[in-house]
């Protein structure tokens, strides 16, 4: 019995492993030649994995073979190069976050796929235990890694789109808000974001003597970096940031980048869901650029309106409810 997780429901699973996967548990497409989208299969996956949410999908090799009412097949007849599946239990295997990402792109609209891309590129993930709090991780993938991808099977479904959308990924979000709000400010006008090019998340730098002594600490690590415009952008969620003691580093950072010159723009839970709001925050970034906020593109409202709708949320991807049976 072999059950290979298929675009939306490996992201779910990646969403939650807690390192990433180790080069022993990567394997070629050899392995594929058996997959059995069986109802055993499937009540085996989910005694193992229990908060995917239904229906599952899986890829398999089989035409019209009649498969459970809780399985989406997805036939895969594409030869892929490299070792692009991941066991992730006994007879479960998850398309690697590489594979999963192209494949994503026949599933999900153009700005799910590029938060999705923020996510596995990411350096979090969301603990299955039911509380939906956050963990840190190593990233499991790389904008270079899923173009290397990309350039070994260059044929497969959902190629194109990938790449349009791995464009617009970025490297190192801690938070699903991070991630979105890179989307909103990076992001083209005509895909609805403010166009503020140049961002860097979660990029360590070295403040001056001055700064290190406010700070107490060594370095210092703004959310979003522009360095042009010596520009920090801070996400602060209540939820996130309550404890005193994190209340006082995150004041005590900020009083650094300041100190060394850089404008430090606070932007509050409340804020990063409401288009208006960022927009004067996105404002103040041009104005410091020097530039005039002009969004020329006749799709502006109409995308901004999409992202804004699809927001930062990822509970769609897991149903954390579904915890009996697990393993």
């Amino acid at each position: 019995m072999r059950l290979f997780l298929f675009g939306i429901s490996a992201f779910s699973y990646w969403l939650t492993v807690s390192v990433a996967p180790r080069e022993s548990d990567k394997i070629g497409a050899g392995v594929f030649a058996k997959c059995e989208p069986s109802t055993a299969a499937i009540e085996h996956l989910c005694a193992w994995i229990p908060f995917l949410p239904l229906p599952v999908h899986v890829s398999t090799n089989a035409q019209n073979r009649k498969v459970p009412s809780d399985i989406v097949a997805h036939v895969m007849s594409f030869k892929l190069r490299g070792k692009v599946f991941c066991r992730v239990g006994n007879g479960l295997y998850a398309a690697s976050p590489e594979l999963c990402f192209v494949q994503l792109a026949q599933q999900l609209s153009f700005h799910e796929l590029v938060r999705a891309g923020n996510v596995l590129c990411g350096c979090f993930f969301i603990r299955p235990d039911g509380t939906g709090t956050l963990g840190s991780r190593n990233s499991l993938t790389s904008k270079r890694r899923i173009e290397a991808f990309l350039k070994r099977n260059p044929g497969i479904t959902g190629a194109k789109k990938a790449r349009q959308a791995l464009r617009w990924v970025v490297e190192g979000a801690a938070s699903p808000p991070e991630a979105f709000l890179a989307m909103v400010l990076g992001l083209p006008f005509r895909r609805g974001g403010f166009q503020l090019e140049g961002a860097k998340v979660n990029q360590r730098i070295k403040p001056s003597r001055e700064a290190r002594t406010i700070a107490g600490r060594e370095t210092l690590v703004p959310d979003l970096l522009f360095d042009d415009m010596r520009l920090a952008v801070e996400y602060d969620s209540t939820a996130e940031h309550a404890a005193a003691a994190q209340l006082t580093r995150d004041a005590q950072k900020r009083l650094a980048l300041e100190a060394d010159g850089y404008k430090v723009i606070t932007v509050t839970a409340g804020q990063i869901c409401r288009a208006g709001e960022m927009k004067h925050i996105a404002k103040q970034a041009y104005r410091r650029r020097g530039r005039r906020f002009r969004p020329q593109s006749a799709a502006f409202l109409k995308q901004q309106e999409m992202l804004f709708r699809m927001g930062w949320s990822l509970d769609r991807y897991l149903n954390l409810e579904r915890r009996e049976g697990s393993v």
